[in-house]
């Protein structure tokens, strides 16, 4: 016998409430074996921090504060023993960027995942239709991403023929874009990846016991009930630079910025680098490897930091 869920949303059920969750610079269990992730004294080094605070507000808050569905939540993870400095650029980002939506935790060591359940469920109904999402520090997510991210998660609820109480889903397509040593993207790279964490989303009532960074994303097939969203499409820009937090594997199948047709249709903030790589003569830089020329005015915060 068939099991379904429930009503659908069209029987009253409240939309599926979407809420990404960034770790910036969490000292505790998290997922990541980078020799900062055991060592505070690098983890809090001003020069990562500086560039992690720069990437971060660069790419991942930009294009949050691009997308064309507004209605989402970002709650941050930190910790309670980063710098107060840096603590208050943190948070001064995060509410610049997004307001209200933006929620910065600072945290004693210990599980990411439990830290971002423990929130969830002081917050939110336990029987409340929540897509968490897992957004790195340094990547990025398309503008249609929120939007696309309903659609399909509120595609799961309404499917009578689904028992799950969760659901994963994947995006997979996406590029790698490389950062120079300023931060500043180079090059991109086709990348697939089924079951990537880029954009990986649990779709699951706020209650459950579990979320994204409590599972393996490379298992999630084998252990979980999962969708595929296998558009051709890009949904994701995942950072690949000297401060990665993780092994980040880029293919041998480069392109120059302005080489990537649908570039800026699917992240209309990445228009802020694009001038950069053309000089008076109309030549692609970064085609061609010369030095681009920076930003004329970096960002305030981030900057700031580095002072």
């Amino acid at each position: 016998m068939t099991h379904c869920r429930g009503t659908t949303q069209s029987e009253g059920n409240a939309p599926v409430k979407i809420i990404y969750q960034t770790r910036f610079s969490y000292f505790g269990k998290s997922g990541w074996r980078a020799p900062a992730s055991r060592d505070p004294e690098r983890l809090f080094d001003p020069d990562r921090l500086n560039a992690r605070l720069a990437m971060f507000e660069r790419y991942t808050l930009a294009s949050l504060a691009a997308q064309t569905d507004a209605d989402f939540e970002h709650v941050i993870l930190s910790s309670t023993l980063m710098p107060e400095r840096y603590k208050a650029l943190l948070r001064g980002l995060a509410r610049r960027a997004l307001g209200e939506r933006a929620r910065v935790l600072f945290r004693r060591p210990g599980s990411a995942g439990m830290m971002f359940r423990r929130h969830l469920r002081a917050s939110h109904d336990s029987g409340e239709q929540v897509a968490q999402v897992v957004l790195d520090d340094d990547d990025a997510l398309s503008a249609d991403f929120t939007a696309a991210l309903r659609h399909y998660a509120q595609a799961v609820l309404d499917d009578p023929f689904n028992a799950d109480e969760a659901v994963f889903l994947s995006f997979p397509t996406g590029y790698s874009l490389g950062l120079d040593a300023a931060g500043l993207p180079r090059w991109l790279a086709p990348r697939k990846v089924p079951y990537t964490n880029l954009g990986l989303a649990l779709v699951a009532p706020a209650g459950y016991r579990k979320n994204p960074f409590m599972t393996s994303h490379r298992k999630i097939g084998e252990r979980h009930a999962s969708r595929l969203i296998g558009t051709r499409r890009p949904w994701y820009l995942r950072a690949v630079h000297g401060h990665n937090d993780s092994r980040a594997i880029a293919s041998d199948e480069r392109l120059a910025l302005a080489d990537a047709p649908d570039l800026l249709r699917h992240f209309p903030f990445m228009a802020q680098f694009m001038a950069q790589y053309v000089d008076v003569e109309g030549e692609d830089v970064a085609a061609t490897g010369a030095t681009a020329a920076r930003p004329a005015s970096p960002p305030r915060l981030a900057a700031s930091a580095a002072a």
